[in-house]
């Protein structure tokens, strides 16, 4: 299972959904990769990312505000699950989709 290529995320914030798409590459279990939220006119390279088997990690700063968000999913085929936590902010259900 490659997680390499482009995923759909949907944040279940608490300013609603948010739609972020993820370009995720894979290299020896290293993750980088590029998050856009084009409604939010945010572009951010995410760092310090692993990938163990099924199990992802990886962290993005957002610009607007002073908040490193640090995800924790799983993927299973195209589907990937689990959290991001967003600082201050508290903790969030993420789901995504690789197209």
């Amino acid at each position: 299972m490659s997680v390499d290529g482009i995923w759909q995320l949907i944040i279940d914030s608490p300013m609603g959904k948010q739609e972020t798409m993820l370009n995720l590459s894979n290299v020896d279990g290293v993750l980088t990769g590029t998050m856009v939220n084009e409604a939010g006119g945010m572009s951010t390279e995410i760092f310090e990312g692993r990938a163990e088997a099924t199990d992802l990690q990886w962290k993005a700063k957002l610009s607007k505000m002073p908040v490193t968000l640090t995800f924790r999913t799983t993927v299973d085929d195209d589907l990937m699950s689990g959290t991001v936590k967003a600082g201050f902010l508290g903790s969030f259900r993420v789901s995504g989709e690789k197209r």
